[in-house]
């Protein structure tokens, strides 16, 4: 007997499904919002999106529930707002009556020498991808907590796990708060873990999405052949780990880092 689940034929299909859940991504729009919302709602999870671009979340949640049949909601958002988040997963739970789902997939950074970085830049990116992870856990939880589980998965990054010479790049906030985050993974999973909420991360490498797409070819070309597989990774190869993480099919995994990264950091 797995847990929960008789080793029957289907077994695997059962634990992987998300039918009946819902669950609230933020960074709800673009590419990898794209792909994972996609794949909570292939797996019949009800899907909020939540952005400051709520037109933009609004697409896409049209977009899934034309394709998926699943019901979806689109939420104006600022992350590093404390107030909005509160709002938007008060709003989520009330549209589907439950919250059992939390994907942060917001993200900022700021690029430059960091002896010329100006505090107001190092405070955006630890307000959105420290601070804004940490409220959207919080709040998320609460709610978690009182129905006696949940499943919480921040997007980290490779960066959050090494460090670059200026050659290769200078985004000392984004690394940083990036690790940061993979410590607060492990952190709130040891607080909540005998309450039924599991906390996980996934830290992508070279991707083909987000600013990867608005670099010039020959850094694109640099950044595939560091990767020992020779190719950028694609957004649905995050989301199918997003699934995985939320479902049953990783009940017995929290507090870890999944790295999703073609072999990058092996090297």
């Amino acid at each position: 007997m797995a847990h929960g689940h008789a080793l029957e034929p289907g077994f695997l299909d059962r634990m992987a499904s998300l039918a009946g859940r819902a669950a609230l991504v933020f960074g709800g729009h673009g590419e990898l919002a794209h792909a994972i919302a996609a794949a909570l709602a292939d797996r019949g999870a009800a899907v909020a999106l939540a952005a400051r671009k709520t037109g933009q979340c609004q697409l896409l949640a049209d977009e899934i529930a034309a394709c998926f049949g699943v019901s979806t909601l689109a939420l104006g958002c600022d992350i590093s707002d404390e107030n909005q988040v509160r709002s938007a997963v008060t709003e989520a739970h009330a549209a589907f009556g439950r919250l059992d789902i939390m994907v942060d997939n917001a993200g900022a950074s700021w690029s430059g020498p960091p002896e010329e970085i100006p505090l107001a830049g190092w405070q955006k990116v630890v307000g959105v991808n420290l601070t804004g992870a940490f409220v959207a856990a919080r709040e998320s939880a609460r709610l978690m907590l009182a129905r006696g589980g949940g499943s919480i998965v921040f997007i980290a990054s490779t960066g959050g796990l090494t460090s670059f010479t200026p050659d290769r790049a200078q985004i000392v906030p984004y690394t940083t708060t990036k690790a940061a985050l993979i410590h607060l993974t492990r952190d709130l999973a040891a607080q909540w873990a005998d309450r039924g909420v599991r906390v996980n991360a996934i830290a992508p490498g070279q991707m083909r999405s987000g600013l990867t797409l608005s670099v010039p070819d020959e850094s694109v070309e640099a950044m595939r052949r560091d990767v020992p597989m020779r190719r950028l990774g694609d957004p649905h190869e995050i989301a199918a780990a997003v699934a995985y993480l939320a479902s049953d099919a990783a009940s017995y995994v929290t507090g870890h880092t999944l790295v999703v990264d073609g072999g990058l950091t092996l090297t």
